[in-house]
């Protein structure tokens, strides 16, 4: 497979060489947020098991001695597919726990651990139900007599687990904006939201290229991202498909929709999980359609880990980071 690839730029792009021809045609970016703009590893994934760890602690009751999930397990569950939505993630983490719990009788979370199946097990199983929640959902529930399916639906607080993640995201100071409702369960001034990095280097943006926002971020969090990170004039709201649009992300309509509105020849969606990819690989086959090409950088869930895969399911680029990509473009595209 790499011998179908070109190396660029000592390492930090690799581009398949099949389309090197095509790349300086490039008039328009669509382009995820989370791991693309922004490095959102201190906020989402950390208000992920923040919300699970109240929810198990708090609500349910359980003996919180071992982390009910860490970073890196959030990351197994997007790498499983599925989980765009990180409150979906949230809600599937708690699910898991349940399931084990009402399965093993335990409700100490180091013996949770220990018992069986194990996460990376579960999650074989969601990826081959066609992975998200509700894969995850029905495997638990296939699983369980119908004592415990009934305990389950009792403890399982679908919303409740949603507003925890949301109130650690965002705090007090962002909680009424992006979510319209004051905290009621954290107290937290600023939330976890302002620990996000910004990804991009402005300035490489070539200035005719034609931009497009495709995120898993409802369209407040996107309004605030794009503020923050100085491109809410460049790109207005006409041409972002957001978590509150439909279709929406990973539908491959939902990219079809980003390319007629910005009327592209050929553009390139940048993204960072392997549902990014299998969205521009299924778009791929819709007749009719405008050229779209695929770069998935390493600045998500998994980093460098996600090369061989990114490359293995079909990726037309693979770059370190925006940037990369950003330079290279500029590059080309002066031909």
């Amino acid at each position: 497979m790499a011998s179908e690839f070109a190396s660029r730029m000592e390492g930090m792009l690799m581009v398949r060489q099949e389309i090197l021809d095509e790349l300086p045609k490039t008039d328009g970016l669509i382009l995820d947020i989370d791991g693309v703009l922004i490095d959102a590893s201190q906020s989402y994934r950390l208000a992920v098991c923040e919300a699970v760890r109240f929810f198990v602690e708090r609500e349910l009751g359980w003996i919180v001695d071992a982390p009910p999930i860490t970073p890196d397990e959030v990351d197994l569950f997007k790498r499983a597919g599925g989980f765009n939505n990180d409150w979906d993630l949230a809600q599937a983490a708690v699910l898991f726990l349940l399931f084990k719990g009402l399965r093993h009788g335990a409700k100490r979370l180091s013996e949770l651990r220990r018992l069986p199946p194990t996460l990376e097990a579960f999650l074989s199983e969601v990826a081959a139900e066609g992975g998200g929640l509700s894969a995850a959902e029905t495997v638990v529930v296939d699983k369980l007599e119908l004592r415990q399916r009934r305990d389950l639906a009792r403890l399982w607080k679908r919303r409740l687990i949603v507003q925890l993640a949301q109130e650690f995201y965002a705090g007090k100071k962002w909680c009424p904006l992006l979510f319209g409702y004051e905290p009621q369960y954290v107290d937290l001034e600023v939330g976890l939201l302002e620990q996000e990095r910004i990804l991009i280097d402005l300035s490489l943006l070539p200035p005719d290229l034609k931009l497009g926002i495709l995120t898993g971020r409802a369209r407040r969090e996107t309004a605030l991202a794009l503020e923050r990170i100085g491109l809410s004039e460049r790109i207005p709201p006409e041409f972002w498909v957001t978590d509150d649009d439909a279709p929406r992300k990973p539908d491959p309509r939902a990219l079809a929709l980003l390319t007629e509105r910005l009327k592209t020849r050929c553009a390139l969606y940048v993204g960072d999980t392997i549902d990014d990819l299998r969205m521009v690989n299924e778009y791929k086959l819709r007749p009719h359609r405008r050229a779209v090409f695929a770069c998935m950088v390493l600045t998500g869930p998994n980093g460098e880990k996600n090369r061989p895969l990114f490359l293995e399911q079909g990726a037309d680029i693979v770059a370190t980071d925006i940037n990369a990509l950003l330079g290279y473009l500029r590059h080309v595209r002066k031909r």
